[in-house]
């Protein structure tokens, strides 16, 4: 909103010197041609000039900041809140929106005003007689009122048409006509309309009317009589009301009297137009955008950087299920390296809009009962993508075997009303509608909800509820108008700009150092950055180059979208080559198909388990926790560049990083038919004897023959063992043995099943 008044005062403020250099500089000359123009570009210009961006480049140093610590964190994915929500903080009155609804009001009510005497100007043309159906048309009326003309209708009183002496009258109003000055009225009403709040604006309307008049009035004496043709104005009846939308005979008779024996401007006075250059100059520099190019000042010889030609296109479509009705709630993600994967989902009608998709990209789609697709980003036209039932993959239940088998399932609400369907379902179908998800358990639920709230509540809000009820929720962005800009540009150059801040620091080519490094930051609502973090363990050397260049940023521009100016969390992830090379980092996060260890990722858990000694000095400091390691799968299908996202202990972390080095056979990933090397994150976790003696005792289950029964985590059928299964992470475990197990799951569940729901799912 904020926005909009802004450009409003720029639109205000520019139309002012226009006019101001109108009445000073040419009102009072004849140059009546020359002064219509100008008229017609004091409206226009100022209106588009604050749209235009002016390239400014400003010489700017990094600036010596304290290094923020480094901390190592884990990348946030989707995570819904699952906790009961806090009510919003009162926030204090917006003005800013009052003033707004306001403003647009008085333009709605000046433009139903500006409709209505429309419609009253062609009730009298409808209600006259058209004498002359030739251009222009010639309509005789029996109301009263002036004579007047409003393109392409000369509308005469039958009074004066009858008298034989309208002549004079003919030639006035036909010049109008032919000359188009309806349109300059209208034009000039519309703005009128939009800067009612600008008295000058009304004041440039009663110019173009005036300026119309004298146009005119010079064809009228052309063939008659000046002095008559004076008498003739002077003496016509100027009681009647003259109409808003359409130019009037007797309108202005003084002025247009005035200027009538006016001597002509002497031609040479003509040198006076370029004066409108200077406005027009004066308005760009004054109320153009400024689109600022940061160049950093060279204090020392230049080294080499490469950005990445990253070309980047938007990619829109619609999602339907096999009988070709919308699918919505649709997860659609492209494929590329950190920081350029961009992901939305496909509203209730199906339809989706990724922007920024990086070239020759793979889209991957992914929903709850659907087997996943993935698909080649087409940058031309509109997608249609088809996805089909997945029917192994099926809604867990919640049921409790010492209870007989009965239903353990918790309330599901949607909105405030009861639902009958899951709340993974019901998320989906909201897909970027969706706000949040509250869990109610125990007395909280059944004061609430009564017997039926037994179980458990999970209430499922839209955005649109959400922010009603004061919820608070993550902001997830789906439409351009929703992200910040950096320096007028998408959010993703910010990433070449830090490039260009940066140099090799001397140090760290000296001492061989070289890597990749990722900064996570915060843009906040003001467009400050703010939060700077590196991801990961890195070497200070070239860690603390990034942060500093990060943390040296301009301030970004806010989202245009008003309620979209929330802290926007984006990365920059970087590759240090030596002796002086830094790009941007190419390894993709999601490809087109990502890499599979043989056996899947249960060998690849198992081998790790395998093949990782529990340090001494860990167990001696009884040290435990899960260590997130991070590698790349190269295009050979071996493990390269490991480190630590989230460590425990340095002993466990090193030991993470031996085992995690040593993976090698991996089928490595493929995008457009090609190897690519690919980011891959596995957990190690370490407990201590007595802690995986319970941890595993109670996930045991074994089946009457000894087989191992089927597993399903969050309603996904898996093969992974339980007992690396973080139980931490475990909010309930729930079993199906028999006929039960066999009418959900089929004959795979022979052997019972073991449906574990996770705190994250929750």
């Amino acid at each position: 909103m904020d926005n909009l008044l802004f450009y409003l005062l720029k639109v205000t403020a520019g139309t002012t010197l226009f006019y101001l250099t109108y009445l000073v500089f040419f009102r009072k000359e004849t140059f009546y041609l020359r002064n219509r123009i100008f008229l017609i570009l004091t409206l226009i210009l100022p209106a588009v000039f604050p749209l235009l961006k002016i390239p400014v480049t400003v010489n700017a140093n990094i600036p010596s900041e304290p290094v923020n610590e480094i901390i190592s964190l884990l990348p946030s994915g989707t995570v819904f809140d699952t906790t009961l929500a806090a009510a919003a903080v009162n926030e204090p009155f917006n003005f800013i929106l009052l003033i707004t609804w306001i403003y647009l009001a008085v333009a709605a009510v000046l433009l139903l005003r500006g409709l209505i005497s429309l419609f009253s100007t062609f009730r009298i043309i409808r209600q006259g007689t058209i004498k002359y159906n030739q251009f222009p048309k010639v309509v005789i009326s029996d109301l009263q009122h002036p004579p007047f003309s409003f393109f392409p209708y000369a509308v005469i009183p039958s009074t004066e048409y009858n008298s034989g002496n309208c002549g004079d009258i003919l030639d006035h109003e036909f010049a109008h006509i032919r000359q188009g000055h309806t349109f300059d009225l209208l034009l000039s009403e519309i703005f009128i309309a939009f800067q009612w709040f600008n008295p000058f604006v009304w004041f440039i309307k009663r110019s173009v009317i005036l300026n119309h008049e004298y146009l005119a009035d010079q064809v009228s004496i052309n063939t008659r009589c000046a002095k008559e043709y004076q008498y003739r104005l002077l003496n016509f009846n100027t009681g009647m009301e003259t109409l808003a939308l359409a130019h009037t005979f007797t309108s202005l008779i003084r002025n247009r009297i005035i200027m009538i024996n006016k001597k002509p401007t002497n031609r040479y006075f003509a040198w006076k137009n370029i004066l409108v250059l200077p406005a027009i100059l004066a308005t760009v520099y004054a109320f153009a955008t400024p689109e600022y190019h940061y160049v950093t000042q060279e204090t020392e010889p230049l080294l080499i950087y490469e950005s990445q030609a990253i070309i980047q296109k938007n990619v829109k479509g619609i999602v339907l299920e096999e009988d070709g009705k919308p699918l919505g709630g649709v997860y659609i993600a492209s494929t590329g390296s950190l920081g350029s994967v961009m992901s939305a989902y496909s509203g209730s009608d199906g339809r989706f809009v990724l922007s920024n998709v990086q070239d020759n990209a793979f889209l991957v789609l992914n929903c709850c009962g659907y087997a996943s697709v993935t698909v080649k980003a087409d940058y031309k036209s509109d997608m249609t993508i088809k996805m089909s039932k997945d029917n192994s993959m099926r809604e867990t239940q919640y049921l409790n075997e010492s209870a007989g088998g009965t239903s353990q399932k918790p309330l599901t609400v949607l909105d405030g009303e009861i639902s009958n369907q899951p709340t993974t379902e019901l998320m989906s179908k909201l897909g970027n509608e969706f706000g949040t998800v509250v869990v109610l358990k125990g007395k909280e639920a059944t004061d609430k909800y009564g017997e039926a709230g037994k179980n458990g509540v999970e209430e499922v809000y839209s955005r649109k509820k959400a922010t009603e009820l004061g919820l608070k929720f993550p902001f997830r962005r789906i439409s351009p108008d929703e992200y910040p800009t950096f320096q007028g540009e998408n959010f993703t150059t910010f990433n070449d700009w830090v490039i260009r801040q940066l140099k090799y620091p001397a140090e760290a080519t000296s001492k061989g150092i070289h890597g990749r490094i990722t900064v996570y930051f915060s843009v906040e609502a003001d467009g400050s950055v703010s939060d700077v973090k590196l991801q990961g363990k890195s070497d200070p050397l070239i860690a603390d180059a990034v942060i500093k260049a990060v943390q040296s940023s301009p301030e970004w521009e806010p989202a245009l979208k008003d309620y979209a100016r929330v802290p926007f969390t984006h990365m920059v992830s970087l590759k240090f080559d030596l002796p002086d090379k830094i790009s941007q980092d190419d390894v993709y996060v999601m490809a087109e198909k990502m890499p599979m260890y043989p056996g899947g990722d249960i060998e690849l858990l198992k081998f790790i388990a395998a093949n990782t000694k529990y340090p001494e000095g860990a167990k001696a400091a009884k040290a435990e926790g899960r260590v997130i390691v991070r590698f790349i799968v190269n295009t050979g299908g071996d493990a390269e560049e490991t480190s630590i996202l989230r460590g425990v202990h340095p002993l466990l972390d090193e030991e993470a990083v031996r085992v995690v080095s040593s993976l090698t056979g991996f089928e490595p990933g493929m995008q457009g038919g090609k190897p690519v090397n690919v980011w891959y994150m596995v957990p190690v976790t370490y407990r201590l004897p007595d802690t995986a003696e319970k941890t595993i005792e109670s996930l045991k289950i074994r089946s009457k023959d000894g087989k191992i029964p089927l597993i399903v985590v969050d309603g996904v059928i898996t093969d992974i063992d339980v007992n690396l299964i973080d139980s931490e992470t475990i909010e309930s475990v729930s079993v199906l043995k028999n006929q039960p197990a066999i009418d959900k799951y089929g004959e795979k569940a022979r052997d019972g099943v073991i449906e574990i729901r996770t705190k994250k799912q929750n």
